[in-house]
Order: structure tokens, then C-alpha cells, then sequence
């Protein structure tokens, strides 16, 4: 499929934007403002924090406020004062030079920690967030896991978590500083004349509300621009996941041609933004020698007619200065915040998504007598249920197949039996209780699953066949690892165990990976399970060795098999042939083949 443009995609970007409606922007803004509420529950717990850093900030500024005073009554008071003498106006010089000093020296004392104390807060607040996000995700619902990218979910825990860090800051703590700058510069100079004072700050409000305007259309931009950067993150993720399809078949050009195209977008997206930012940037660095050259005229003047005095002059140029850089602040840190809600938008859509249902209190059994199916009905889609009225009962110590076609419903019936799914109808019972009476966590331990994939994570052997903080004995693990037939090829590893295998486990070969994953299972003595086609990628030597030790591994044990090789399966005490949504049979090997249509055209089929 050809590509379109760049280009073209930007204006269709920039025409939505523009076609948006009141009521949206009107939404849109609503939920703004519940996000920064949600920000600001973010960080009760560092109310007080920043309330040390806020008093810290205001410290500093009320220090650099009486630097123009002091200056101005240098000039006026001491050099400019004819009734004192050299000796006299040395001795002030000093003296007020010295205290400056010591303010100067101060401020930026109190200044450097509370800089160094910002950055400690945020970075514990990041930690903090990234943890509750990341267990969040760890809790939502398989389906919704599914429905999210892995370049989405990676994208939300490092640069948007990371983007979160600076809204307080820019949001509540710069302009509050800046305020307060503001209050008590421009009544200073209200207070030595009222005149120059408009002068100096006649621009502002003006210049405030056409900044807003500008900068206030960025965000969309923002948010669009981190949607794009996670799609392109997932894409990413893919194709080198993939890389021997891609490469396999010629792929490379045309994921380039995709991967440049997104690019291109993003490219032209931030220039779009940047352009309004500078825009607004530059209007006010050039305000701000105007100003001066204001000051300098009209003070001038006044100077002439004997209203103001040199220190005036002097003191003026310096609190224009700081009058207009608070005001500049505020508006860039609107500018920054633009970036930092996009973030938060994307940050706490996630953290709302309902997390799995965990409404059970009771503790598991220690033993199993048996699991009951009744009236089990599940679809993925409305209308479309891939379940029907299936009712099952399994009891320990012995080995369930279950069979039928692709797409049949294998797979879900196993995972509406580990609760990643909650069936629409009908219930699943552990000796005689429904699974949703059990704590979730605890439930789960009951069960140990083998996949279709080779699910495999960067560390040792070692590390990949102990899951959460079980232990195992050494006769134990020698005791799975032989029944996953991998004793051998561990034992061949360079540093057996304790060998590292690598991202997935790619070091390993296919089988390895498979065997590994079994060992896994077997190993945690869970009384259930699940062997979703986890010899499909083995060779027909190391299938027959697993396939001789699960009958020693199904006593008190509820052994569950997925798979289309019937041959893997003609041992079971009972196989469950799956079709038209529902149990069409169940029976043994040489049952079924009497009896079972189906049954028998999947085993001439092999």
C-alpha cells in the first residue's frame, strides 16, 4: 500500500484542529482542568515539599528586590548627597556595599538549595508516579493489555512520566514568584512616580492576551505529536521483533519509507509549534530594550523638569528588568506547560482504565477436588460469542486434551479459567465456590501455564525459572528440568544456570526456549496445569520424553493439553473436542474416533 505524504497528512492535521467545534474545545478545556485537579491528588503527599520550595523562591526574590533600593540610594543618597564628605560617603559605600553583598550571596545560597531540593522532590515524585503507573498496567484486564501498544505503555512510563515533573512548577510555584515580583515592583515604582511607571509597563497587558492566544493552540500540537512518537515506538518495537520476517521478505525499504514518514511529521508538527513559541518569544525580547529606551526618554524628560533623579533612573531600568522577566516567565511557562498537560492527558488516561476485577476474600484451598464449567458463554464482540453453554468438571490426577479446529476457543476457555477473561454467563467453580470468591493473586498460584510462545525474559536460566520470589530446591529444579526434557542442554550451557540467554531468550534455540518455559511450570508444583501447545515446536524425541513424564507429573494434578498434534494427545484420560462454540464430544482417543465426526477428521487430517 502506497504511502501518502508527509505533507498531506499535516494539513489534514492542521484542518481537524482547526474544524473543531466549540462544544469539543469547550470539553477539551473541562478536561483540563480535571486533569490538573488529578495532578494535584498526584502530589498531596508533596504539598509540603513544595510549599518549602515556594517560600524558598519568594526568599530569593524579595533578596533581589532590594538591589534597585539599594542602588538607587547609593546614587541619591551617598554619591549624589553634597552635605556628606568623601570620608563619610567611603564609610556608607562599604558598609551598604557590604550588606548587598550579603544578600546577593545569600540569595543565591538559598537559591542553589532550593534548586537542588526541586530537583530531589521531582525525582522522587517521578518514582513514585512511574511505580503506581507501572503496577497499574501490571493490573488492568488482558483484553485492554491487548487493546494498548507496547511503544504506548513504554512512551507513558519514561517521557511522559518524566514531562510531569516541572507542571507544579511551572503551573503554581514560577508564576506565584512571579506574582508576587510583579505586586511589589510595580507598587514601587507607583510609589517613586506614577508616570513612568505606566511607561514601564504599559505593554504588558496586551502583550499577555495576544501571547495566550498563540500559545494556547500548542497543546493540541503536543498531544498529537506524543500519539504519533508511541505509534512510531510500537511500530518500532515490531519490526525488530520481527526482523527475520522483515529481512525475509524484503521489508526494509518500505518500513524506512514509514519510520521517515512519521518522522517527517513529527519534524513538521514541531516546527509548526515552535514557530508560534518563537513568535511569542521574540515579541517579548523585543519589548524589553523598548522599554528601556522608554524609561531612558520619558525619564529623561522628567529628569529635566526635576521629577526624578538619577538613582530614579537607574532603579527604573532595573525593575523594568524585572517587571517584564516575571511576566515573560509566566507566559513561557505557559508555553512549557503546554508540553507537560499533553503528557499528563496521556498519563492519567491510562492510570482511569479500570483495573481487573479483585472483589474475592476468600483463601484458596489447599487441595483441589475438582473445577466445574456451568453454562459457560464468552464473545469477545457482542453477538459473536466463541463460548456456548460449555459445561466441563476436571478432577485431579488426570490429563485433559482439548481439541478443535483454530479459532475454536481453546485458548479462552483456559483463559476464563485463569480469570484474564470473566465469562458474559455462567460460572466456574473450584471445589464448589466460584473462582471470583478467591483473592485473585492467591487464585492464580494454583495454576501454571505454559504458551504457545516461548515466553522468555533477559537474565540467567536461573533467573527465567523462578517466578516472583519462589525458590526451589536444587532436587526440585533437577526434577522439572528432566521433565521438560532441558536437564541437558542446561547443563551444556557455558555457565549452566547461571548462563544469561538474552533478550526473549534469542541466545537459545526454538526447542530450548519451549523446554525452558515447561521447566518453568513444572517446577512451581502448582495443582493445575496448562500445556497450551507447548510441544508444537519440539521434535518428536523430546516430545515423547515430556510426553512420558506427565503421567508421573498428573498425579494430584489437573493436567490440562492444547494442541493440534493428536498424537500428543492420545495418551489423555479425556479429550474434549471443541466446535460450533460448545462440546461436541469428549471421551478417549479410541472413543471418539467411533464416535466423533470431528475428532475423527482432525486425526486423518494429521
Amino acid at each position: 500500500m502506497a504511502l501518502v505524504s508527509s505533507r498531506w497528512l499535516f494539513r489534514q492535521f492542521l484542518d481537524d484542529t482547526h474544524k473543531q467545534t466549540t462544544a469539543k474545545k469547550l470539553e477539551n478545556k473541562q478536561a483540563s482542568r480535571a486533569n490538573l485537579r488529578a495532578y494535584l491528588d498526584l502530589m498531596a503527599d508533596y504539598r509540603r515539599p513544595f510549599a518549602i520550595i515556594f517560600a524558598a523562591a519568594c526568599a530569593t526574590e524579595l533578596l533581589y528586590l532590594a538591589v534597585p533600593v539599594t542602588t538607587r540610594h547609593i546614587l541619591d543618597g551617598v554619591l549624589m548627597n553634597a552635605q556628606l564628605s568623601a570620608g563619610e560617603k567611603k564609610t556608607l559605600l562599604l558598609t551598604i556595599g557590604a550588606a548587598l553583598l550579603f544578600m546577593l550571596v545569600s540569595a543565591q545560597a538559598i537559591d542553589f538549595w532550593r534548586r537542588f531540593y526541586t530537583v530531589l522532590v521531582n525525582g522522587r515524585f517521578v518514582r513514585r508516579l512511574r511505580l503506581r503507573l507501572f503496577r497499574h498496567l501490571m493490573h488492568l484486564p488482558l483484553g485492554q493489555i491487548h487493546e494498548l501498544k507496547t511503544g504506548g505503555i513504554v512512551s507513558r512510563l519514561t517521557s511522559d512520566a518524566e514531562n510531569l515533573t516541572g507542571i507544579l512548577q511551572m503551573a503554581v510555584i514560577s508564576p506565584g514568584v512571579a506574582f508576587l515580583r510583579i505586586v511589589i515592583t510595580f507598587a514601587i515604582l507607583v510609589y517613586w512616580h506614577l508616570p513612568l511607571a505606566l511607561v514601564a509597563s504599559g505593554f504588558i497587558p496586551p502583550l499577555i492576551y495576544i501571547s495566550l492566544i498563540y500559545i494556547l493552540k500548542v497543546r493540541p500540537v503536543y498531544r498529537s505529536v506524543s500519539n504519533d512518537r508511541s505509534a512510531q515506538d510500537a511500530r518500532t518495537s515490531e519490526v525488530f521483533a520481527g526482523i527475520r520476517a522483515v529481512k525475509a521478505f524484503e521489508m526494509q525499504a518500505a518500513e524506512q519509507r514509514r519510520y521517515n514518514l512519521t518522522q517527517d511529521l513529527m519534524f513538521r508538527k514541531n516546527i509548526f509549534a515552535a514557530i508560534r513559541e518563537s513568535a511569542v518569544d521574540g515579541i517579548w525580547n523585543f519589548l524589553i530594550p523598548i522599554t528601556s529606551l522608554l524609561i531612558m526618554v520619558f525619564g529623561g524628560i522628567y529628569f529635566l523638569r526635576g521629577e526624578t533623579s538619577v538613582g530614579d533612573l537607574v532603579a527604573f531600568q532595573m525593575y523594568s528588568g524585572m517587571l517584564l522577566y516575571p511576566v515573560w516567565r509566566m507566559v513561557f511557562s505557559l508555553s512549557q506547560i503546554q508540553k507537560s498537560m499533553a503528557s499528563l492527558d496521556r498519563v492519567l488516561d491510562m492510570l482511569k482504565l479500570d483495573k481487573e476485577s479483585d472483589t474475592g476474600h476468600r483463601t484458596v484451598p489447599n487441595s483441589i477436588r475438582k473445577v466445574d464449567f456451568e453454562n459457560i458463554t464468552f464473545s469477545y464482540r457482542e453477538g459473536n460469542p466463541v463460548l456456548k453453554n460449555v459445561t466441563l468438571s476436571l478432577q485431579p490426577s488426570r490429563i485433559y486434551a482439548i481439541v478443535g479446529e483454530s479459532g475454536i476457543g481453546k485458548t479462552t476457555l483456559i483463559d476464563l479459567l485463569c480469570r484474564f477473561y470473566s465469562p458474559q454467563q455462567g460460572e466456574i467453580l473450584l471445589n464448589g465456590v466460584n473462582v471470583t470468591e478467591f483473592e485473585l493473586a492467591d487464585y492464580r498460584r494454583l495454576i501454571a501455564i505454559v504458551t504457545q510462545d516461548a515466553i522468555l525474559f533477559d537474565g540467567t536460566v536461573r533467573d527465567n525459572l523462578f517466578g516472583r520470589d519462589e525458590f526451589f530446591s536444587q532436587a526440585d529444579l533437577r526434577l522439572a528440568l528432566k521433565a521438560a526434557d532441558a536437564d541437558g542442554f542446561v547443563q551444556e550451557l557455558p555457565q549452566g544456570l547461571d548462563t544469561l540467554i538474552g533478550e526473549r531468550g534469542f541466545k537459545l534455540s526454538g526447542g530450548q526456549r519451549h523446554r525452558l518455559t515447561l521447566a518453568r511450570a513444572l517446577a512451581r508444583k502448582a495443582p493445575i496445569l496448562v500445556l497450551d501447545e507447548a510441544t508444537a515446536h519440539l521434535d518428536t524425541i523430546s516430545e515423547q520424553r515430556i510426553r512420558s513424564h506427565l503421567r508421573a507429573l498428573s498425579r494430584k494434578r489437573i493436567v490440562l493439553l492444547i494442541t493440534h498434534r493428536l498424537s500428543t494427545v492420545a495418551h489423555a484420560d479425556s479429550i474434549i473436542v471443541l466446535g460450533n462454540g460448545g462440546i461436541e464430544a469428549m471421551g478417549s482417543h479410541r472413543t471418539l474416533l467411533k464416535n466423533s465426526k470431528t475428532y475423527r477428521a482432525l486425526w486423518r487430517a494429521q
